[in-house]
């Protein structure tokens, strides 16, 4: 009745689980929004661009020529909590489609196995 437990519907936005291969496969510019603290504690997808998310308008500024092209955008962080705020607010603002990596570096390392690397010093 009241949606509890499920995103709003939002035009442009997806929150879901995605394989790194799915990611980079589809061409989408994948962002990790942590802190460079959680970036150097379990490391980062290899190619992932990283911008700690910290308000929109800075944020989209940091990847607006990256995103010049139409493609998708999925943001990548612990658990999936920050993306999926982030996206639906970014899905709002931009033509691009935004996808929330659902359980973020929990599901992709965790569960699905991934190896991150070292972010770039």
């Amino acid at each position: 009745m009241f949606g509890f437990g499920r995103p709003p519907q939002i035009e442009g936005f997806e929150h879901k689980v995605m394989t790194v291969d799915e990611m980079t496969a589809s061409g989408a510019l994948v962002v990790d929004i942590r802190t460079p603290p959680e970036w150097h504690q379990t490391g980062v997808i290899e190619g992932a661009k990283l911008i700690t998310f910290q308000d929109p308008q800075s944020f989209v500024a940091a990847i607006k020529d990256d995103i010049a092209d139409g493609r998708d955008i999925v943001l990548v962080c612990r658990s999936g909590s920050r993306t999926q705020a982030a996206g639906m607010y970014l899905a709002q603002t931009l033509d691009n489609t935004v996808i929330s990596a659902a359980g973020g570096m929990i599901e992709i390392v965790g569960r699905q196995g991934y190896q991150p690397v070292a972010p770039a010093a």
